[in-house]
């Protein structure tokens, strides 16, 4: 019986409407986070100021929005459109994606991510592959040492208060998604391994390289165009359905997550919260064969490759057991979100 129920809800996840998550996701934590801090005017208050009257929901999104200004994709022309209607906060956007563009060093881009090797049990601070100092989880106390003053806001980042509010809440939703925390790295033979200081091997850049197979209807079927965009998009999309966004933002900031309140200063939460996930990054992995891995000499990252989904005998299905870590996970994003700008902004 339990086998039927559990196949009867992977039909049902992906026969649902598969909307691209796009916003969704971080939207969410935005969402619950403006629920939050309802109850603390004076900080809403401030924050409301700082944003020019944008929700922390609609912020949420403008640091993916702004790629859209890139020049770096030669088939694609760069937008020249404001991603929001208030004149300050966009010139802002405009002066921080100036200072780190697609194609320097550092770029926006990797501010939204770490990549920890999965392999064994390795923490953030356990070594340096897959980590740089302008990954995610430095990215996040800098920005909060900005809303603090303890950096100026004409930093080299080009970082000012309120585009480090923007960035804190686009932030919190990509260190609670395991994909955007744990890598995978191959050797040479494609085979997972785990990589020294002396041999780098190729990593699957989040499960970018990397296309997932899963179980539908007692079938490996390929699930989204990336493992990467799977876990971006079709993993929300099971966890929360067509509930109005609204309504799951209010539910849920309502409810206390368990197991979301973190030890010590703000500034230190970042690498918590990378360490908190790593099992489940480990555990998205785990779940998996991986085949026709490629490599190329001198890359440091496989140039594609499959992952499919082990068959488990009255194990749970991956779809089932990733929306749920979905779901945990936004929930408490949200809670610490509105936690770490009480913090600062108090």
């Amino acid at each position: 019986m339990n086998k039927i129920i559990v196949l009867l809800l992977t039909a049902c996840l992906f026969s649902a409407n598969a909307l691209a998550y796009g916003p969704r996701g971080h939207h969410l934590v935005g969402a619950i986070a403006d629920k939050r801090l309802a109850k603390n005017k004076a900080v809403a208050a401030k924050v409301k100021k700082l944003l020019d009257g944008i929700t922390l929901a609609e912020a949420a999104t403008l640091p993916d929005e702004i790629k859209s200004w890139d020049g770096c994709n030669p088939k694609k022309k760069p937008s020249k459109k404001a991603v929001t209607n208030k004149t300050r906060i966009n010139k802002e956007l405009r002066a921080f994606w100036k200072a780190n563009p697609c194609d320097g060093k550092p770029s926006h881009h990797v501010f939204h991510y770490t990549d920890v090797p999965v392999f064994g049990d390795e923490k953030y601070a356990d070594g340096e592959a897959g980590r740089s100092k302008f990954d995610v989880v430095q990215m996040i106390p800098f920005c909060l040492r900005v809303l603090r003053g303890d950096e100026p806001e004409k930093n080299d980042r080009a970082i000012t208060k309120a585009v480090a509010i923007i960035l804190l809440t686009h932030y919190l939703g990509d260190i609670h998604q395991p994909l955007h925390v744990g890598a995978e790295f191959f050797n040479a033979a494609g085979k997972p391994f785990e990589p020294t200081d002396t041999n780098h091997g190729f990593e699957d850049q989040g499960g970018n390289k990397l296309v997932l197979f899963t179980f539908m209807d007692g079938k490996l079927k390929q699930a989204g165009r990336t493992f990467h965009g799977y876990w971006d998009g079709q993993t929300v999309e099971d966890a929360f359905g067509t509930v109005a966004d609204w309504k799951v933002a209010q539910q849920l900031a309502q409810k206390q997550p368990s197991n979301w309140k973190l030890n010590g200063a703000g500034e230190t939460w970042a690498e918590q919260m990378a360490n908190d996930i790593l099992p489940m990054a480990q555990e998205a992995h785990e779940r998996l064969d991986f085949e026709k891995i490629k490599t190329q000499p001198g890359k440091h990252e496989i140039t594609s490759g499959e992952a499919r989904e082990k068959k488990k005998i009255g194990g749970t299905f991956y779809a089932v057991w990733a929306a749920s870590i979905v779901k945990k996970e936004i929930h408490k994003g949200g809670w610490r979100l509105a936690a770490l700008l009480e913090e600062v902004l108090e």
